[in-house]
Order: structure tokens, then sequence, then C-alpha cells
């Protein structure tokens, strides 16, 4: 099968940019031909069809943009016409059996997807979060959560200045505005969802539930299972520095303990975290960026259990399934899909968005049970094992491909 595989960024930055290189790896694997369509930017990866690629950028380099090159930025956003003819030019080359689509706002925009408006060849595209509804993809602005633009008042994006700044928020409105009026995603055959929880809320918002399929994410992990001997001796939390991912919360909760944490990431918090680490939190280390995914999975094997405090609604965090592989619990969230994967109680706990009390009490309960976080991390790992894996998620998504081929020409999947 060809299998043209589209998203904004073709370098590693965060958990969907991991699992668009993973699917494409994925595919390969079993002897597809995978083609690329994505932005161009000097930490690129190599592809073949990068001739292909429109002028990117990432979250860092815009206070770095000149004025033309922003204004280039906020047109694109809300429509691509170079993202949609180089598009057009690569099926013609290419000739892909079925597309697959990850991220695409704001530096491709749907603006691709007219590039299959009249065309035969299915789209099916994965929604790593909620942009299809929520010109910020995180339903929450005002540090609380948020459903204003239901019913079409995307407006409310610019009124609220939800996505990043007032331009930004102005980009994200028009675009979303525009792209209702064309009626885009009519050219998608079938929306993927990773959890349940983003299922519901589609179907919340009006998106047919037949458009949908529910297709969890998947991990790469060691065909033997952890050893898990030892209790580790820090609390571990990965992830990006951000203040939607609960690091404030994480910290505040831990602050009156006797215990170490570490936290590995990067992001806008980061300045934030080394005030408070060099003013009072001197249990706390914080490693902006680990050099190999090995590396990584060594800090977690040492931890006696990550920490999830998320105050969004995460759609299928990659993290917790990460821990698992490495035999160990997760303390989480009750929000969004992340009571879909830790089993309270039995993989490891949840606690209430935002209350750092009940943070700080599950987390005390776990440091003062280690032979318990050992158990639970043992039944992480069978829980990824049985449903998580390269194989189950292959035959899941070949089991999509083949349902909107023989479903061509396909019917819409908008809002």
């Amino acid at each position: 099968m060809r299998v043209l595989q589209i998203h904004k960024t073709f370098h590693t930055r965060g958990g969907a940019d991991t699992f668009f290189f993973k699917t494409c790896g994925l595919l390969m694997e079993h002897g597809h031909e995978v083609a690329h369509f994505s932005t161009s930017h000097p930490k690129n990866q190599e592809s073949p069809f990068s001739s292909y690629f429109v002028d990117g950028f990432t979250d860092a380099d815009v206070p770095q943009l000149g004025f033309r090159r922003k204004a280039k930025a906020f047109v694109q956003g809300i429509y691509s016409v170079e993202a949609r003819n180089n598009l057009e030019r690569l099926l013609q080359d290419f000739k892909p059996d079925v597309a697959h689509a990850h991220c695409i706002n704001y530096q491709l925009s749907p603006s691709v997807f007219d590039a299959f408006r009249h065309s035969d060849i299915p789209l099916v595209v994965t929604q790593h979060d909620f942009t299809i509804i929520c010109g910020a993809g995180t339903l929450r602005t005002g540090g609380s959560h948020c459903e204003r633009c239901r019913g079409g008042h995307h407006y409310n994006l610019l009124l609220h200045n939800c996505y990043w700044n007032t331009p930004a928020s102005l980009m994200a409105t028009l675009s979303h505005y525009l792209h209702d009026f064309r009626g885009s995603w009519n050219s998608v055959s079938k929306l993927l969802v990773p959890s349940r929880f983003m299922l519901e809320k589609l179907v919340e918002w009006g998106i047919p539930r037949e458009r949908m399929a529910h297709i969890p994410i998947f991990i790469d992990f060691s065909e033997q299972a952890p050893a898990n001997s030892t209790a580790g001796n820090y609390i571990l939390y990965f992830g990006r520095i951000d203040s939607n991912k609960g690091v404030k919360v994480l910290l505040e909760a831990i602050e009156p303990l006797d215990c170490k944490v570490l936290l590995i990431g990067d992001g806008p918090l980061s300045p934030w975290v080394k005030e408070q680490i060099e003013t009072k939190l001197k249990n706390v280390e914080h490693i902006p960026f680990v050099s190999s995914r090995e590396e990584l999975g060594n800090y977690i094997a040492g931890a006696a259990f990550s920490v999830v405090p998320s105050l969004w609604n995460e759609n299928q965090p990659a993290v917790v399934l990460e821990t698992y592989a490495m035999g160990r619990p997760v303390i989480g969230s009750c929000i969004g899909g992340i009571p879909e994967l830790i089993e309270d109680g039995h993989t490891g706990l949840l606690f209430t968005p935002g209350d750092t009390s009940d943070l700080r009490e599950k987390i005390r309960f776990m440091l003062e049970r280690p032979s318990l976080c050992q158990e639970w991390g043992r039944n992480g790992n069978r829980k990824l094992r049985a449903g998580f894996s390269r194989a189950v998620h292959y035959d899941r998504l070949m089991s999509i491909y083949e349902s909107v081929l023989a479903d061509k020409p396909a019917v819409a999947a908008c809002v």
C-alpha cells in the first residue's frame, strides 16, 4: 500500500511528532511505501519528499521572525495556498492509496484538505488535540475549562485571547470561520481519536459517531518485562514544562514533603522552575533535555512513580504508557483521557485536577508503600502489553485504511 503521511513538523518536539514518525516507521516495517508532507526547518529529519515541503517554524522561532515572515505565517495559518499546491503536486507524483494527516494547524492549515476535495484518495486524520473544535486545541482558557466556541462561536477565541496572543488568536478565529464556511473537513473520510473521552466530546459537539474510530496510540517497549526488583528513590515528571501540564500544581504539592523530585523537559515555565529551585525547592532537579530514549528509560526505571498533573483534557498522554513500559506506576489527574490509562488502585492513583492537597496525599501514600508501587508497576506493564503494542496498533490501523478504501468516495466527517 502507498501511504502519504502529513504532519506540520518533520522533527521531534512533542508527543504528536513522535507518534507521526513512529507511524511512518511502523508502516515501512510492514513493507508499505510511505511519503511525507510537512514543513521545512533546519532541525528536520531527512526525507526524499522534502522538496514538496513548505516553509515552517517552531514556537521557539517566533520571537526571531521578522515582520514579513510573521505576516506570511498569519496568512498561511488561515489558508495556505502554497501548502495546498505543493500537496497536490505530491499527490500527482506519488499517487498514494490513502493519506493520513496528523497535526496541521496552523502551519499547513485545513487548506491541505482541498487537495482531496475532488480526489478519490481517502483521507484519515488523527486528532492529537481538540483543534477541530477549539482554536487553542485544549478546551481551556484563562486557567479553566472552556467550550464557548461550541455552535460555531469562534469569535470567543479572539475575545478571550485563547491562542498565544491577540494576532495569533485573530488568525485562529479567521481560520476556523473560513474552514467552517468552506466545509474543509468534509474531505476527511475518517477521524481517528486515541481516547474515548475525545470521541464522546466530539460527538457532543455534533460530529457523527460513525465518522470516527477509536484507535489508541502505541509505544515501543522491550519484549521482556522489566525486572522491577527495586523500588525507585525519586518522583518523576517528564514532558513539556507548561502551566496546562500542571507543573506548578506538582511543585506546590511536594514543597512540604521530604522527597526528591526530578523534572525532565523544557517549555515556557522553565525559567520559573529554575527560580523555584534556586530559592526554595532544593529537593527538585530539572533536566531540560535527555540525549536518547534509552537515557529517558533509565530515569523512568529509577523513579518510584511518575506524576501526570495535567490541568487540561489530555487526549492520551504517552508518558503514562512510557512509565508502564519501565514497570512503574503513575499518579495522574482525573481529567480527559487519563482515567482510561490509569486504573485507580491497580496501576496507580487518580487525583482531582489542580487540587494540591489531594495530590500531596496521593504522593505521600505511594511513597510510604514501595512494595505496592512495584506491584502496581507490574500491573501497568501488563496493561501496556495487552492493548498498546505495535502489533495491535498496526492491525487497527490497517483495518481503518481498508475500510476507507472500500468506502470511497468518502463521506464527510465534519462538525
